[in-house]
Protein backbone atom coordinates (compact mmCIF):
# COMPACT_ATOMS: atom_id res chain seq x y z
CA UNK A 1 0.00 0.00 0.00
CA UNK A 2 1.63 3.51 -0.75
CA UNK A 3 1.96 6.02 1.68
CA UNK A 4 -0.78 8.17 -0.33
CA UNK A 5 -3.38 5.63 -0.13
CA UNK A 6 -2.37 5.06 3.35
CA UNK A 7 -2.71 9.09 4.57
CA UNK A 8 -6.36 8.63 2.38
CA UNK A 9 -7.57 5.82 4.74
CA UNK A 10 -6.18 7.37 7.93
CA UNK A 11 -7.08 10.93 7.72
CA UNK A 12 -10.38 11.27 9.20
CA UNK A 13 -12.16 14.29 6.67
CA UNK A 14 -15.43 12.94 5.34
CA UNK A 15 -18.48 13.43 6.44
CA UNK A 16 -19.68 10.39 8.54
CA UNK A 17 -16.26 9.05 9.16
CA UNK A 18 -16.45 9.33 13.06
CA UNK A 19 -19.90 8.01 13.41
CA UNK A 20 -20.43 5.41 15.75
CA UNK A 21 -22.89 2.99 14.68
CA UNK A 22 -23.27 1.04 17.53
CA UNK A 23 -23.36 4.35 20.10
CA UNK A 24 -25.37 6.00 17.98
CA UNK A 25 -28.10 3.35 18.23
CA UNK A 26 -28.05 3.14 22.12
CA UNK A 27 -28.54 6.72 22.55
CA UNK A 28 -32.01 6.40 20.89
CA UNK A 29 -34.70 5.38 22.45
CA UNK A 30 -35.68 1.74 22.43
CA UNK A 31 -39.13 2.03 21.10
CA UNK A 32 -37.96 3.62 18.09
CA UNK A 33 -36.73 0.34 16.65
CA UNK A 34 -39.91 -1.19 17.95
CA UNK A 35 -42.34 -2.82 14.57
CA UNK A 36 -45.71 -2.54 15.44
CA UNK A 37 -47.51 -5.27 12.93
CA UNK A 38 -51.42 -3.53 13.75
CA UNK A 39 -49.56 0.03 12.96
CA UNK A 40 -47.96 -1.27 9.64
CA UNK A 41 -51.44 -2.91 8.50
CA UNK A 42 -53.35 0.26 8.77
CA UNK A 43 -50.97 1.88 6.79
CA UNK A 44 -51.12 -0.62 4.16
CA UNK A 45 -54.93 -0.46 4.46
CA UNK A 46 -55.49 3.03 4.33
CA UNK A 47 -53.45 3.26 0.95
CA UNK A 48 -55.21 0.46 -0.09
CA UNK A 49 -58.55 2.04 0.40
CA UNK A 50 -57.25 5.32 -0.72
CA UNK A 51 -56.85 3.92 -3.88
CA UNK A 52 -60.24 1.57 -4.09
CA UNK A 53 -61.96 4.89 -3.45
CA UNK A 54 -60.69 6.69 -6.18
CA UNK A 55 -61.30 3.89 -8.60
CA UNK A 56 -64.73 3.61 -7.50
CA UNK A 57 -65.52 7.11 -7.77
CA UNK A 58 -63.56 6.98 -11.04
CA UNK A 59 -65.54 4.02 -12.34
CA UNK A 60 -69.30 5.75 -11.50
CA UNK A 61 -68.24 8.59 -13.22
CA UNK A 62 -65.18 9.42 -16.24
CA UNK A 63 -65.11 5.53 -17.31
CA UNK A 64 -69.16 5.57 -17.92
CA UNK A 65 -68.61 8.75 -20.63
CA UNK A 66 -67.67 8.34 -24.14
CA UNK A 67 -66.66 11.73 -24.59
CA UNK A 68 -65.24 14.24 -22.11
CA UNK A 69 -65.79 17.46 -21.68
CA UNK A 70 -63.29 20.04 -20.81
CA UNK A 71 -64.01 20.25 -17.43
CA UNK A 72 -63.88 16.53 -17.40
CA UNK A 73 -60.32 16.23 -18.76
CA UNK A 74 -59.03 19.12 -15.65
CA UNK A 75 -61.17 16.62 -13.59
CA UNK A 76 -58.94 13.47 -14.68
CA UNK A 77 -55.41 15.27 -14.76
CA UNK A 78 -56.28 15.98 -11.04
CA UNK A 79 -57.51 12.16 -10.37
CA UNK A 80 -54.99 10.78 -12.29
CA UNK A 81 -52.15 13.06 -10.03
CA UNK A 82 -53.44 11.46 -7.10
CA UNK A 83 -53.61 7.59 -7.97
CA UNK A 84 -50.64 8.23 -8.90
CA UNK A 85 -49.39 9.89 -5.71
CA UNK A 86 -50.72 7.35 -3.89
CA UNK A 87 -49.72 3.91 -5.76
CA UNK A 88 -46.00 5.91 -5.11
CA UNK A 89 -47.59 5.42 -1.23
CA UNK A 90 -48.38 1.64 -2.00
CA UNK A 91 -44.54 1.36 -3.21
CA UNK A 92 -43.42 2.87 0.22
CA UNK A 93 -45.30 0.27 2.30
CA UNK A 94 -44.23 -2.60 0.20
CA UNK A 95 -40.57 -0.91 0.35
CA UNK A 96 -40.52 -1.57 4.09
CA UNK A 97 -41.50 -4.93 3.87
CA UNK A 98 -38.95 -5.15 1.30
CA UNK A 99 -36.35 -4.26 4.74
CA UNK A 100 -38.24 -6.23 6.97
CA UNK A 101 -39.10 -3.43 8.64
CA UNK A 102 -42.84 -3.66 8.44
CA UNK A 103 -42.84 -6.17 10.85
CA UNK A 104 -41.38 -9.13 12.46
CA UNK A 105 -42.47 -11.66 10.36
CA UNK A 106 -40.88 -12.88 7.25
CA UNK A 107 -43.88 -14.47 5.60
CA UNK A 108 -46.34 -11.11 6.28
CA UNK A 109 -43.74 -9.08 4.84
CA UNK A 110 -43.74 -10.99 1.60
CA UNK A 111 -47.05 -11.26 1.12
CA UNK A 112 -47.74 -7.52 1.81
CA UNK A 113 -44.69 -7.08 -0.15
CA UNK A 114 -45.97 -9.36 -2.98
CA UNK A 115 -49.84 -7.33 -3.08
CA UNK A 116 -48.52 -3.68 -2.55
CA UNK A 117 -45.94 -3.79 -5.26
CA UNK A 118 -47.40 -6.44 -8.00
CA UNK A 119 -50.17 -4.20 -8.08
CA UNK A 120 -47.54 -1.57 -9.59
CA UNK A 121 -45.96 -4.12 -11.35
CA UNK A 122 -42.85 -4.53 -9.16
CA UNK A 123 -41.42 -7.91 -8.84
CA UNK A 124 -40.81 -7.83 -5.09
CA UNK A 125 -38.16 -10.58 -4.31
CA UNK A 126 -35.75 -8.76 -7.08
CA UNK A 127 -36.32 -5.60 -6.50
CA UNK A 128 -35.89 -6.40 -2.63
CA UNK A 129 -32.52 -8.22 -3.69
CA UNK A 130 -30.73 -4.89 -5.98
CA UNK A 131 -32.36 -2.22 -3.30
CA UNK A 132 -30.14 -3.99 -0.16
CA UNK A 133 -27.47 -3.91 -2.28
CA UNK A 134 -28.39 0.07 -2.43
CA UNK A 135 -28.24 0.35 1.19
CA UNK A 136 -25.49 -2.18 2.12
CA UNK A 137 -22.96 -0.09 -0.76
CA UNK A 138 -24.67 3.59 -0.76
CA UNK A 139 -22.49 5.98 -2.70
CA UNK A 140 -19.99 3.38 -3.51
CA UNK A 141 -19.01 4.09 -6.94
CA UNK A 142 -18.75 0.58 -8.38
CA UNK A 143 -21.15 -1.26 -5.38
CA UNK A 144 -24.06 1.20 -5.21
CA UNK A 145 -27.30 0.00 -7.27
CA UNK A 146 -30.45 2.13 -8.42
CA UNK A 147 -29.08 5.35 -9.69
CA UNK A 148 -25.76 4.58 -11.07
CA UNK A 149 -22.32 6.52 -10.72
CA UNK A 150 -20.44 7.61 -13.59
CA UNK A 151 -18.58 9.88 -14.94
CA UNK A 152 -18.93 12.06 -17.95
CA UNK A 153 -16.73 9.93 -19.88
CA UNK A 154 -18.34 6.71 -18.61
CA UNK A 155 -21.99 7.48 -18.99
CA UNK A 156 -23.30 5.14 -21.84
CA UNK A 157 -25.57 6.45 -24.37
CA UNK A 158 -29.21 5.63 -22.44
CA UNK A 159 -27.85 7.55 -19.77
CA UNK A 160 -26.95 10.70 -21.37
CA UNK A 161 -30.09 11.03 -23.28
CA UNK A 162 -32.18 10.05 -19.79
CA UNK A 163 -30.17 12.64 -18.11
CA UNK A 164 -30.49 15.40 -21.10
CA UNK A 165 -34.12 15.88 -20.42
CA UNK A 166 -36.58 14.64 -18.69
CA UNK A 167 -38.98 13.66 -20.51
CA UNK A 168 -37.79 9.49 -20.26
CA UNK A 169 -38.52 10.00 -16.36
CA UNK A 170 -41.71 8.22 -16.40
CA UNK A 171 -40.52 5.49 -18.15
CA UNK A 172 -37.03 4.84 -16.75
CA UNK A 173 -37.75 3.11 -13.04
CA UNK A 174 -40.40 0.66 -14.59
CA UNK A 175 -39.03 -0.10 -17.74
CA UNK A 176 -35.79 0.83 -18.33
CA UNK A 177 -34.56 -0.39 -14.98
CA UNK A 178 -36.59 -3.01 -13.58
CA UNK A 179 -37.70 -4.89 -16.89
CA UNK A 180 -34.81 -3.81 -19.13
CA UNK A 181 -32.42 -3.95 -16.91
CA UNK A 182 -30.41 -1.19 -17.89
CA UNK A 183 -27.09 -0.92 -14.97
CA UNK A 184 -27.93 -3.41 -12.51
CA UNK A 185 -29.72 -6.19 -14.85
CA UNK A 186 -33.51 -7.27 -15.48
CA UNK A 187 -35.59 -7.98 -12.35
CA UNK A 188 -37.76 -10.49 -14.22
CA UNK A 189 -35.71 -12.58 -15.95
CA UNK A 190 -34.01 -14.99 -13.79
CA UNK A 191 -30.71 -15.60 -15.71
CA UNK A 192 -30.29 -11.72 -14.51
CA UNK A 193 -26.52 -10.72 -13.67
CA UNK A 194 -29.09 -9.29 -10.80
CA UNK A 195 -29.28 -12.81 -9.14
CA UNK A 196 -26.13 -15.02 -7.62
CA UNK A 197 -27.91 -18.37 -6.81
CA UNK A 198 -30.53 -20.78 -7.51
CA UNK A 199 -32.99 -19.45 -4.62
CA UNK A 200 -32.65 -15.88 -6.07
CA UNK A 201 -33.79 -16.96 -9.89
CA UNK A 202 -36.76 -19.10 -7.95
CA UNK A 203 -37.29 -16.11 -6.34
CA UNK A 204 -37.49 -14.04 -9.44
CA UNK A 205 -39.79 -16.51 -11.26
CA UNK A 206 -42.47 -16.08 -8.41
CA UNK A 207 -42.48 -12.75 -8.13
CA UNK A 208 -42.78 -12.10 -12.09
CA UNK A 209 -45.02 -14.88 -12.01
CA UNK A 210 -47.63 -12.85 -9.40
CA UNK A 211 -46.66 -9.85 -11.26
CA UNK A 212 -47.71 -11.32 -14.78
CA UNK A 213 -50.94 -12.65 -13.03
CA UNK A 214 -51.94 -8.55 -11.86
CA UNK A 215 -51.27 -7.31 -15.30
CA UNK A 216 -53.94 -9.83 -16.51
CA UNK A 217 -56.25 -9.15 -14.02
CA UNK A 218 -55.64 -5.58 -14.49
CA UNK A 219 -56.43 -5.87 -18.56
CA UNK A 220 -59.60 -7.78 -17.43
CA UNK A 221 -60.72 -5.68 -15.21
CA UNK A 222 -60.27 -3.07 -17.17
CA UNK A 223 -62.36 -4.53 -20.46
CA UNK A 224 -60.56 -2.52 -23.41
CA UNK A 225 -56.95 -1.62 -23.77
CA UNK A 226 -58.04 2.11 -24.01
CA UNK A 227 -60.03 1.90 -20.41
CA UNK A 228 -56.55 0.44 -19.11
CA UNK A 229 -54.28 2.86 -20.51
CA UNK A 230 -56.30 5.66 -18.85
CA UNK A 231 -57.43 4.11 -15.88
CA UNK A 232 -54.35 2.69 -14.99
CA UNK A 233 -51.10 3.12 -17.52
CA UNK A 234 -51.07 7.26 -16.92
CA UNK A 235 -51.51 7.14 -13.30
CA UNK A 236 -48.74 4.61 -12.80
CA UNK A 237 -46.84 6.44 -15.17
CA UNK A 238 -47.41 9.58 -12.36
CA UNK A 239 -46.49 6.61 -9.77
CA UNK A 240 -42.95 6.21 -11.99
CA UNK A 241 -42.05 9.94 -11.97
CA UNK A 242 -42.50 10.04 -8.05
CA UNK A 243 -40.28 7.25 -7.43
CA UNK A 244 -37.74 7.88 -9.72
CA UNK A 245 -37.49 11.96 -8.86
CA UNK A 246 -38.07 11.26 -4.92
CA UNK A 247 -35.24 8.64 -4.94
CA UNK A 248 -32.79 10.39 -7.21
CA UNK A 249 -33.24 13.63 -5.26
CA UNK A 250 -32.61 11.87 -2.09
CA UNK A 251 -29.24 10.91 -3.16
CA UNK A 252 -27.88 13.93 -4.73
CA UNK A 253 -27.18 17.38 -4.31
CA UNK A 254 -24.57 19.90 -5.22
CA UNK A 255 -22.26 18.76 -2.42
CA UNK A 256 -22.87 15.05 -2.78
CA UNK A 257 -19.59 12.76 -2.26
CA UNK A 258 -18.90 9.26 -4.10
CA UNK A 259 -16.28 7.32 -2.51
CA UNK A 260 -14.36 4.16 -4.01
CA UNK A 261 -13.06 0.98 -1.83
CA UNK A 262 -10.28 2.98 -0.80
CA UNK A 263 -12.14 5.65 1.39
CA UNK A 264 -15.91 4.04 1.55
CA UNK A 265 -17.35 3.33 4.94
CA UNK A 266 -21.38 2.69 5.71
CA UNK A 267 -21.81 5.87 7.59
CA UNK A 268 -19.53 7.98 5.25
CA UNK A 269 -22.18 6.49 2.41
CA UNK A 270 -25.38 6.60 4.67
CA UNK A 271 -24.89 10.53 5.56
CA UNK A 272 -24.96 11.12 1.96
CA UNK A 273 -28.58 10.65 1.72
CA UNK A 274 -30.57 14.19 2.02
CA UNK A 275 -33.52 14.78 3.97
CA UNK A 276 -36.29 16.64 2.27
CA UNK A 277 -39.61 18.12 3.09
CA UNK A 278 -41.73 18.21 0.00
CA UNK A 279 -45.14 19.58 1.58
CA UNK A 280 -45.30 21.32 5.19
CA UNK A 281 -45.32 17.34 5.99
CA UNK A 282 -48.39 16.46 4.62
CA UNK A 283 -46.90 15.30 1.57
CA UNK A 284 -44.56 13.63 3.43
CA UNK A 285 -46.79 11.85 5.42
CA UNK A 286 -48.59 9.97 2.51
CA UNK A 287 -45.20 8.66 1.15
CA UNK A 288 -44.32 7.26 4.89
CA UNK A 289 -41.99 10.06 5.18
CA UNK A 290 -39.69 8.12 3.05
CA UNK A 291 -38.44 11.85 1.78
CA UNK A 292 -37.94 13.85 5.31
CA UNK A 293 -36.20 10.59 7.16
CA UNK A 294 -33.99 9.13 4.83
CA UNK A 295 -30.99 9.66 6.08
CA UNK A 296 -32.08 7.93 9.72
CA UNK A 297 -33.60 5.37 7.33
CA UNK A 298 -29.94 4.75 5.52
CA UNK A 299 -28.18 4.42 9.03
CA UNK A 300 -31.07 1.91 10.45
CA UNK A 301 -32.83 0.89 7.61
CA UNK A 302 -33.53 -2.92 8.82
CA UNK A 303 -35.05 -2.14 12.08
CA UNK A 304 -37.09 1.65 12.50
CA UNK A 305 -40.24 1.43 10.63
CA UNK A 306 -40.99 4.63 8.65
CA UNK A 307 -43.89 5.89 11.71
CA UNK A 308 -41.18 6.07 13.47
CA UNK A 309 -38.48 7.75 11.54
CA UNK A 310 -39.67 11.60 12.37
CA UNK A 311 -38.88 10.93 16.17
CA UNK A 312 -35.87 9.47 15.38
CA UNK A 313 -34.93 12.27 12.97
CA UNK A 314 -34.03 15.42 15.06
CA UNK A 315 -31.93 12.92 17.45
CA UNK A 316 -29.65 11.69 14.90
CA UNK A 317 -29.34 14.95 13.09
CA UNK A 318 -28.41 16.25 16.91
CA UNK A 319 -25.77 13.55 16.84
CA UNK A 320 -24.46 13.97 13.01
CA UNK A 321 -24.13 17.67 13.30
CA UNK A 322 -22.92 19.07 10.16
CA UNK A 323 -22.78 15.76 8.46
CA UNK A 324 -26.43 15.82 7.96
CA UNK A 325 -28.42 17.38 5.46
CA UNK A 326 -31.78 18.70 5.08
CA UNK A 327 -33.19 20.69 2.18
CA UNK A 328 -37.00 22.21 2.69
CA UNK A 329 -39.29 23.25 -0.15
CA UNK A 330 -40.57 21.01 -3.69
CA UNK A 331 -37.78 20.79 -5.41
CA UNK A 332 -39.25 20.65 -9.00
CA UNK A 333 -36.68 23.12 -10.64
CA UNK A 334 -34.08 21.50 -8.92
CA UNK A 335 -34.87 18.11 -10.45
CA UNK A 336 -35.71 19.58 -13.53
CA UNK A 337 -31.81 21.61 -14.04
CA UNK A 338 -30.32 17.76 -12.74
CA UNK A 339 -32.64 16.48 -16.09
CA UNK A 340 -31.45 19.22 -18.34
CA UNK A 341 -28.35 19.02 -20.35
CA UNK A 342 -26.94 21.90 -20.00
CA UNK A 343 -27.56 22.59 -16.54
CA UNK A 344 -27.06 19.07 -14.96
CA UNK A 345 -24.39 18.15 -13.15
CA UNK A 346 -21.26 15.23 -13.71
CA UNK A 347 -19.11 13.39 -11.55
CA UNK A 348 -15.94 14.78 -11.34
CA UNK A 349 -12.82 13.18 -9.60
CA UNK A 350 -11.28 15.13 -6.57
CA UNK A 351 -7.72 14.35 -6.70
CA UNK A 352 -7.18 16.25 -3.41
CA UNK A 353 -9.66 14.15 -1.44
CA UNK A 354 -9.50 11.11 -3.39
CA UNK A 355 -13.29 11.15 -3.79
CA UNK A 356 -15.74 11.90 -6.66
CA UNK A 357 -18.33 14.85 -6.31
CA UNK A 358 -21.05 16.31 -8.71
CA UNK A 359 -19.35 19.37 -10.23
CA UNK A 360 -21.90 21.10 -12.98
CA UNK A 361 -21.14 21.57 -16.77
CA UNK A 362 -20.00 24.94 -17.19
CA UNK A 363 -17.80 24.59 -13.76
CA UNK A 364 -16.57 21.11 -15.68
CA UNK A 365 -15.73 22.85 -19.08
CA UNK A 366 -13.84 25.73 -17.05
CA UNK A 367 -11.35 23.36 -15.07
CA UNK A 368 -11.02 21.95 -18.40
CA UNK A 369 -10.02 24.98 -20.20
CA UNK A 370 -7.33 25.93 -16.92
Amino acid sequence: MSADTLGAREAPKHPGWDVNLSALRKSLPPHIFEKSLPRSLFHFVFDGLVLAGLYYGYSQTLAQREKWSLLEWAAYAVWMQVVGLFMWSMFCIGHDCGHGSFSNYKKINAVVGHISHGFLLVPFWPWARSHAQHHAYHNHKEKDMSHPWSTREEETAGAKVLKGQPLLVPWAYGIGYLLVGWTDGSHFVPWSKLFRNTRERVQCVVSSGIVFLYAVALRLAAGTWSALFWGYICPWLVYNTWLYAVTYLQHHAPDTRVYSDENWTFTTGAVQTVDRTYGMGILDWFMHNITDGHVVHHLFYTSIPHYRLMEATPLVAKSLGSSYRHVTGFPLMEFLKSHWHSTRAYLMWSAEERIWTMTKRDQLNNKKVQ
